[in-house]
């Protein structure tokens, strides 16, 4: 890892009242602060990129973090401070870092795929696995297909492994909110679903 000022100091940010002041900190050069916040934050999107998107290549998260990190870092912060606020910044760096990740280690997983015997192949795409894919597939093409926004959003994160808590801090709503959007979606779903 080749994050700067690395220490045994517990990460912590909770003391950061809100993203405007994070991203300034660390756009300022602020670099433990940085990867406090990746390796803190933003450690289940990377851990879930692994193990789904990114599943049969050899990669540690800390090297996912790190080369994330240097991306984010390249032209002086320059796609950090692209960041418009549109959205909670751990939202936008769950969707920057999945879209950077797979773009990077794509052609690896491609490569890995056609280095496999053909009967390896086979094996592991077992009737299970074409069944939960197909069942994932219609699933995220229904998500997609909810009218809110928010309601995509809460579904998208609860798939991703995100408790309610953190899914109301990353949407700036309270948990109890998020149960009532999880709901209200969880319906719209069914009826979608069924048609």
């Amino acid at each position: 890892m080749i994050f700067p000022g690395k220490t045994a100091i517990k990460p912590n940010l909770h003391f950061f009242c809100d993203d405007k002041s994070l991203v300034e900190q660390i756009t300022d050069g602020d670099d433990q602060l940085a990867f406090i916040f990746l390796k803190e934050r933003c450690e289940k999107i990377f851990n879930y990129i692994q193990n789904t998107r990114l599943k049969g290549l050899d990669l540690e998260i800390d090297d996912l973090i790190n080369d994330f990190y240097i991306y984010l870092q390249e032209n002086n912060w320059e796609r950090l401070r692209a960041f418009r606020y549109e959205s909670k910044l751990q939202t936008w760096i769950n969707v920057v870092a999945s879209r950077y990740l797979l773009k990077k280690y794509g052609n690896e997983l491609k490569e890995n795929s056609v280095k496999r015997a053909p009967i390896e192949g086979i094996r592991s795409f077992s009737d299970d696995d074409t069944t939960n894919r197909m069942v994932r597939a219609e699933l995220l093409e229904a998500i997609s297909r909810l009218k809110e926004k928010r309601d995509q959003q809460v579904l998208l994160l609860g798939l991703q492994g995100f408790d309610p808590k953190e899914i109301g801090e990353q949407l700036g709503t309270s948990i109890n909110n998020v149960y009532v959007i999880k709901s209200r979606a969880v319906e719209q779903l069914k009826n979608l679903i069924n048609e």
